[in-house]
């Protein structure tokens, strides 16, 4: 699944910059949906196969938030350090919408700095607008609002990990829970969403940024694990996984490209997500390539927001156009994380789970495992 993150990662970088002389993978919004359905299957087997019995669920949350935070600080820290170069020189940023736009009141302050800390919370920014006296209000449609709260997040791209995050809360519950239960939360999500769009349109944040409409795409992630389990009792062929993997791969390369964006068109996108992702998982699950290409996902998502800020500069050189320059700034970076830190912290978490599985008397974990 390696290639297959790496790519929807890819998409969300030229969603915010460009495409590559008109191409891009898919979508941004898209691959964001898609990551989401991917962590739901990810959550459903580490929950299912590894984190289990008594005290499993502390360790669940807190080898969760090794993963998620160390990275996504050090990418805050050098984000405030260049916004403060920034100030210095009057290049607008970040900082400017706290002290020349609209200053926010202690309250607003508070909500901001914990949920730039934190990620929790930063979804919300979309649903906010902020008034004269820099208090916020719920509004129908943030890019109405001026200035729109989420300006004030450091890393606004990292609201989507805030949603990840509120499903990783849940996810050791909705786990036990039975499939028909899953099935009705999965429909409950999804006639959320639709009346939504019967209100408000098919409009950003209700569609997209609303954790609730978005449960759904969690689920349809954990139903993918438990269609898993049953595929590994039937156990097909290595050439005909081999070619669920290319439709796969394909329609993550293409999807973009090919056809309109219609409803239908998603709906198909997201089944196919759902019903390969087991597939695409059991074919490429011991291979170290396709490991490394998984791990940089992260750090090129987080540290994206750095990169497109430094491209944005009128004096950085470009190559061919931004797209690809961010893309290539990007990866360096995400590889420069992964070898520097990722990798310690990935031994910290595999050390704490072995041993906590030692204390159960379970079989340890090797390093390749990602618990």
């Amino acid at each position: 699944m390696g290639l297959i993150r790496l790519l929807l990662a890819c998409g969300v970088v030229f969603s915010h910059t460009s495409t590559i002389n008109g191409y891009s993978p898919l979508a941004g919004n898209l691959a964001v949906q898609c990551f989401y359905i991917i962590s739901g299957f990810y959550m459903a087997m580490v929950l299912t196969e590894k984190y289990t019995g008594k005290g499993s669920g502390y360790l669940f949350y807190t080898n969760r938030a090794l993963k998620i935070y160390p990275v996504y600080w050090l990418n805050l820290i050098l984000l405030i350090l260049f916004n403060l170069v920034t100030l210095a020189w009057h290049y607008p940023g970040t900082l400017d919408f706290y002290f020349k736009y609209q200053t926010p009141s202690w309250w607003t302050l508070i909500y901001l700095i914990i949920a730039n800390v934190v990620l929790i919370g930063l979804d919300w920014t979309f649903l906010f607008g902020i008034n004269k006296s820099g208090n916020l209000y719920f509004t129908k449609n943030f890019n109405t609002q001026k200035p729109s709260v989420y300006n004030y997040a450091f890393n606004s791209i990292a609201w989507t990990i805030g949603v990840e995050l509120l499903f990783y809360i849940i996810a050791p519950w909705l786990n036990k829970r039975k499939w028909w239960l899953l099935l009705t939360f999965f429909a409950a999500s999804l006639a959320l969403r639709l009346l939504f769009d019967f209100m408000f349109g098919d409009t950003a944040p209700w569609n997209y940024m609303f954790f609730p409409t978005q449960l759904m795409f969690f689920i349809a992630g954990m139903l993918s694990y438990k269609f898993f389990v049953d595929i590994k009792k039937i156990k097909p062929g290595k050439k005909v996984s081999v070619f669920i993997y290319g439709i796969f791969v394909a329609v993550i390369l293409f999807n973009y490209q090919v056809f309109p964006e219609t409803y239908l068109k998603n709906i198909v996108l997201f089944i196919c997500v759902t019903c390969c992702t087991p597939i695409a998982f059991d074919l490429t699950k011991r291979s170290k390539t396709d490991r490394f290409l998984g791990n940089l996902s992260y750090p090129i998502y987080i540290t994206q927001a750095l990169a497109i800020r430094l491209t944005a500069s009128k004096r950085f050189p470009l190559i061919l156009d931004r797209g690809l320059t961010t893309l290539i700034v990007v990866v360096i970076l995400a590889v420069i994380i992964d070898k520097s830190m990722s990798v310690y912290i990935e031994k910290i978490r595999v050390k704490r789970f072995n041993k906590f599985k030692h204390q159960t008397g379970e079989p340890a974990l090797q390093l390749a495992g990602k618990p």
